[in-house]
C-alpha cells in the first residue's frame, strides 16, 4: 500500500512521548510485549538499533510514564521490489500493545514515521498481512489514506500465483 507523504501531522498527545529508540528501551520494551504473551526477541531490535546507526532504518518508540506502548520503524531501503525501485521508504513492524489500542496511538506512530519519510519521499509505502489478525491494521491504514499498489498478495516479498 501507499500513500502520498504530503498531508499534515496531527500534534502529538502530552501525555504520551514518542521518541528516537535507543539502546536502553531494548530490554524494557522486551519485557513489555513479553508481559503481554507477545515474543519480540531481543534480536530484533538490536538489529534493528545496527540498522539505525547504519542509516539504513528509523525506529520510535511511544511511552507512556516511560513504559513501552509500541513502536514503529521506518525502513529506507525496502525489501518489496517494486518500492524499492521507485525509493519508496517502507513502514514497517507497527506494533502497539493490547492497552493502549483504540486510543490513536498507531495514528500517533504513523504521524511520526510518515512525517519523517516526508524528508526524503513524497509517498511512503506499507505492508500488512491479509488475515483476521491484521484487521484492525487494515482498516487503520485505509482510513489514513493508504491504498494497495495493485500487484497482489506476497510472502517473503515473493508474489503469490493464483490459489497458493
Amino acid at each position: 500500500m501507499v500513500k502520498s507523504c504530503m498531508s499534515a501531522c496531527k500534534p502529538i498527545s502530552k501525555d504520551i512521548l514518542i521518541r528516537d529508540f535507543c539502546q536502553k528501551d531494548v530490554d524494557k520494551i522486551v519485557r513489555s510485549f513479553a508481559c503481554h504473551n507477545w515474543d519480540k526477541p531481543k534480536s530484533v531490535f538490536e538489529g534493528y538499533l545496527k540498522e539505525q546507526q547504519e542509516g539504513s532504518r528509523q525506529i520510535w518508540v511511544a511511552l507512556s510514564q516511560d513504559d513501552p506502548a509500541g513502536y514503529v520503524t521506518l525502513n529506507w531501503h525496502s525489501k518489496y521490489q517494486p518500492f524499492l525501485a521507485a525509493g519508496i521508504p517502507e513502514i514497517m513492524d507497527l506494533n502497539v500493545l493490547p492497552p493502549f489500542r483504540k486510543q490513536g496511538m498507531g495514528s500517533r506512530l504513523l504521524d511520526k514515521a510518515e512525517e519523517f519519510a516526508r524528508q526524503k519521499s513524497v509517498m511512503v509505502g506499507i505492508g500488512v498481512g491479509l488475515y483476521d489478525g491484521y484487521g484492525d491494521a487494515q482498516k487503520l491504514y485505509v482510513i489514513r489514506g493508504y491504498i494497495p499498489d495493485g500487484r497482489g498478495p506476497t510472502y517473503q516479498y515473493a508474489y503469490l500465483n493464483y490459489g497458493q
